[in-house]
């Protein structure tokens, strides 16, 4: 599924610069310890961007002994892999396609000499905004991963949206986002060594009057 990256960075609301190379911490502070939460924006391999929420605030890998304290929604992985397939060429390709009716080698070098200059000027304009031009406006989701569950391609427009809005108020829900996958949460399938019990898909039916007691022995307060 394709993403334009550089609406949904504007969506979420994030305004810092973002380019290839770049690996951004966008930080979500929380009321309450064990619960700050980031989202890490990484272009440093130029052909993929990955979107990953994490526990804490400084965008690292926590050590176990730290991790423990936060809510499993945080403790498990989270991220959107993005392969670059647009890096804004728009431009260069309509020069190519107008410098094929050229002849000869002076034509060619023309064309060439006109290509740097048109380079240079789009260079001095992104300048100010840190080449805010390079952020690709068409992308393709190759993997998107919520809470250690692997999500299919049909949901994927759902769990961004919410990932959006999560970003956008500074506050990221992993179980509403995997919720937004609904049915379409790709099936665990267990190991070779690990037989089911029992009919795993039958569904559950729950009866007020012979749960209702469940728990309760005389005398507890």
């Amino acid at each position: 599924m394709k993403v334009n990256v550089k609406e949904f960075l504007e969506e979420s609301g994030i305004t810092e610069a973002f380019y290839p190379g770049k690996r951004l911490v966008h930080s979500c502070k929380q009321a309450g310890e064990y619960k700050n939460h980031c989202v890490v924006l990484d272009w440093r391999d130029p052909s993929k961007i990955r979107i990953e929420v994490k526990a804490g605030m400084i965008g690292k890998d926590l050590t176990p002994d730290k991790l423990k304290y936060y809510p499993v929604s945080l403790q498990t992985p989270t991220y959107v892999d993005i392969e670059v397939v647009n890096d804004n060429k728009e431009d260069e390709d309509g020069e190519e396609t107008s410098g094929k009716s050229g002849k000869g080698g002076s034509s060619g070098g023309q064309k060439k000499k006109k290509k740097s200059l048109s380079e240079i000027s789009r260079m001095t304009e992104a300048f100010g905004s840190a080449l805010k031009g390079k952020i690709p406006e068409a992308g393709k989701i190759v993997e998107m991963v919520v809470m250690g569950t692997k999500i299919a391609a049909d949901a994927y427009a759902n769990v961004m949206g919410k990932l959006s809005h999560g970003i956008q108020h500074a506050k990221i829900s992993t179980t509403d986002m995997l919720a937004q996958a609904g049915k379409f949460v790709t099936k665990y399938t267990p190991p070779s060594y690990m037989k089911p019990s029992g009919d795993e898909n039958a569904t559950y039916k729950y009866d007020r009057e012979k749960n209702a007691d469940i728990g309760y022995r005389p005398g507890m307060m």
